[in-house]
């Protein structure tokens, strides 16, 4: 029985997709299923999933229109049967354990774990070929108030539940979920339980000139991160207020929490 679902989302990334489909096919850990959802791709991406649909455990959803990855994720969550699930961009792929570690550390984890992640391996597209940029040992903190700003973390190995739980992938924000959906989810989970680190390196990120966090998108991501932290805050029991600073280069983040004055 499968305890897993790896779900791609994804729009318009012919040019990668394969790899992110045969890591998963790769895994030593064999009974998963994987789900790609595609948020109403223009380009080959269908052609391409079709050629792996003889595999039982592939399953391929087409979305009317493009809505963001927010919304697909949202489309996935619906479909998912599966205790476990996990993301993986179509850009990116899995190192060959990633399945196997992951969910072994997951089952020794009290409920309380809502989210299990690694380190990260970072490649830069150079060209026709990848270079290692480098390898993110993501810092683990006591504070849950010290994630708002700490560096996002892959793989996203969720407990189903509890992303149900807490309302699932939300598109709530001025941007509809096309930025920041990642960062609102693991927020929402680490208000409500645990994440768990494995010093493996087991996520392979590619960094290019099409990644949705690239600078020119930077005005985006910085109304939809200022609405979620601002709801985050209050999710979080509402004890202050955020003081934000915006870089030169059009970032935004939380310089200082101001605690709020309790009603006497």
């Amino acid at each position: 029985m499968s305890l897993i679902t790896v779900v791609i989302p994804t729009y318009n990334r012919e040019k990668y997709l394969p790899t992110a489909i045969e890591s998963v096919l790769n895994q030593t850990h064999k009974e998963w299923k994987l789900l790609i959802v595609d948020d109403a791709s223009t380009d080959h991406t269908q052609t391409i999933v079709e050629k792996y649909l003889d595999d039982p455990r592939i399953h391929y959803v087409l979305l009317p229109e493009n809505s963001g990855i927010g919304k697909t994720m949202a489309a996935a969550l619906e479909r998912i049967n599966t205790p476990y699930f996990v993301s993986l961009d179509s850009d990116d792929w899995f190192d060959e354990k990633t399945l196997e570690i992951l969910l072994d550390e997951m089952e020794r984890q009290p409920e309380t774990t809502n989210v299990v992640f690694s380190n990260t391996v970072f490649w830069k597209e150079v060209g026709d070929t990848r270079e290692l940029s480098e390898i993110m040992r993501p810092p683990i903190y006591e504070d849950k108030y010290d994630y708002l700003e700490a560096p996002m973390v892959w793989p996203r190995f969720y407990r189903t539940q509890a992303v149900r739980d807490v309302g699932g992938f939300e598109c709530d924000d001025p941007m509809q979920g096309r930025f920041s959906h990642d960062k609102y989810m693991l927020l929402k989970l680490i208000g409500t339980g645990d994440i768990h680190w494995v010093d493996a390196n087991l996520y392979h990120y590619l960094i290019h000139e099409s990644n949705n966090s690239h600078t020119k998108n930077w005005p985006q991501w910085t109304k939809a991160r200022k609405y979620i932290l601002t709801k985050i805050l209050k999710l979080w029991g509402d004890e202050y207020e955020p003081a934000f600073v915006y870089t030169p280069e059009g970032w935004i983040y939380v310089n200082e929490l101001i605690p709020k004055e309790k009603p006497s």
